[in-house]
């Protein structure tokens, strides 16, 4: 009896509880930018020059509102190879660390104080999934470890692939 009556008591103060409103954006458009330069080729920018970007989304940071772009030059495992029987193409497993590596550039979307936003259902990713091209328009940030991050303010998405009937999107 004890048990139920000290969780009630803890259900009754959580739900008491209001929560904080949503950090508010940067002023944010899903628009199309226009033609985009590739992901390498942004990475090469200084940092605070506005840039639009086009690649594809190889991964999305859970619970943030941030995702990794790779240079659309690059082949997805199985792009190109029908025989390819990659159940995770998105990982671009099928190339080296380190060309995958320089071939990506990080995407944040912040709100006005600088701070990464928190996603979730219905929050400020836009539906985007993995393989997607995406162009993306924003400012470039250089950290002092050579991170290159596009602060974006605009994002479309230009193209969706289609997939083998077996391969399964991750949730």
């Amino acid at each position: 009896m004890k048990t139920i009556v000290t969780c009630l008591a803890l259900v009754a103060f959580a739900c008491g509880k209001e929560e904080a409103p949503p950090a508010k954006a940067a002023t944010f458009k899903v628009a199309d930018p226009g033609p985009g330069i590739s992901v390498k080729q942004a990475k090469e920018k200084g940092h605070g020059e506005e840039v639009v970007v086009e690649g594809r989304v190889s991964n999305i940071v859970k619970g943030v509102a941030a995702f990794n772009l790779i240079d659309a030059s690059l082949d997805y495992c199985g792009q190109k190879d029908p025989e390819d029987s990659c159940k995770t193409p998105w990982d671009y497993c099928c190339i080296a660390n380190d060309e995958r590596a320089a071939a990506t550039i990080s995407v944040e979307r912040r709100d006005e104080g600088g701070k990464v936003l928190a996603a979730g259902p219905g929050r400020v990713l836009p539906e985007i999934r993995l393989l997607d091209v995406v162009a993306v328009k924003g400012r470039i940030e250089k950290d002092e470890h050579g991170n290159v991050t596009v602060v974006e303010t605009m994002r479309f998405v230009r193209e969706r692939p289609k997939l083998p009937d077996d391969v399964h999107w991750p949730e």
